[in-house]
This record gives structure tokens, sequence and C-alpha cells, in this order.
């Protein structure tokens, strides 16, 4: 399809699956949502739906997608998502940007010589112009640029650098 690449990547065809619910009288039939959602939001959601609360003594990175399932809703309940391949952070997305801070593996990791993924610096696509992730635009929409890499930075700095690329790395 128009995705790039596949699984083990951090490429939109690598994190992009759909998710199907099914809960009679609860969750509308044939009803669609694009939202932008994640495993790490799982937990709070069942947590939501279970009529709990998560733990306030902790970072919970996960949102509650109840709803996006209960059809009260069709915007993501986050404003920006993060694209980790392993425990590196490799792109953050805000709206329909998506920055790629420097080179990403292609084909499981593999590579592909002469790629844009495996040049340095940052690549910045518009996911809502094109999905295939093909076309930089990073020089067109520097501060698209400026405005992303400070979100990377906070996010290196709230988990800690022995997790991914220490914050000093970014971009």
């Amino acid at each position: 399809g128009p995705l790039r690449e596949g699984k083990g990547t951090a490429f939109e065809g690598g994190v992009r699956v759909p998710t199907i619910a099914w809960w009679p009288g609860t969750v509308a039939p044939d009803s669609a949502c694009d939202a932008v959602a994640g495993n790490i939001d799982l937990l709070p959601t069942f947590v939501s739906l279970s009529g709990g609360s998560v733990p306030s003594d902790r970072k919970i990175d996960g949102r509650d997608l109840s709803p996006l399932l209960l059809g009260t809703s069709k915007e993501s309940p986050r404003e920006v998502h993060y694209y980790y391949r392993g425990y590196r952070l490799e792109a953050v997305r805000c709206g329909p940007w998506k920055l790629a801070l420097g080179p990403q593996a292609e084909a499981m990791g593999q590579g592909k010589a002469g790629t844009d993924a495996s040049a340095p610096g940052v690549r910045l696509y518009n996911l809502d112009e094109e999905i295939g992730e093909r076309t930089n635009v990073a020089a067109e929409h520097p501060d698209v640029v400026e405005r992303l890499q400070p979100l990377a930075r906070q996010m290196a700095a709230d988990l800690g650098a022995r997790w991914l690329i220490a914050p000093q790395e970014l971009p």
C-alpha cells in the first residue's frame, strides 16, 4: 500500500495497524475512527472503563481511549505521539507532522543504502499530504521542525537517557 516499510520500523508501515473493538451495546457497530493511539493507551483505557483511576504517584504515558471506543469523540486524546524502535526514540508526531530524528532503519533493521532513512539529520513529513514518508519537507517548514524538536528532548529527559538517546544527542 501507500505506507512505507513494515514491522520492526518506526515508519508508518511499521506502526499503523487496525484495531477492532467489539462490545455489543457499547461500541457502535460499523463505526470507524482514525485517531492516533498505541498499546501504551490500553492500561488507562481499561482502568477507566472499569470505573477506576490510574495511579497519580507515577508517570503513566498512556491516555484513556474510552471516548473513542464509546463514540463520544473521534479525536486522539494525545497531542503528541512518540515513535520508538526498541528503547530508541526515532520520531515525534504532532497533528499531521512527523519529525524523524535521525537515521531510521528500513527492512526490519537491514537498512537500504542511498535512502533518506539512512541519511543523518532530521526529516519532516506531512502525513496528511503524503503518507508514504518519501518527501522530506524540513527545509520548507523550519518552524515545525523547531516546534517538534523540544518535544523529543523533553520526552528523553522525562524517561531518562538510559532508555533512549540522551537529550543532548537529539537534534
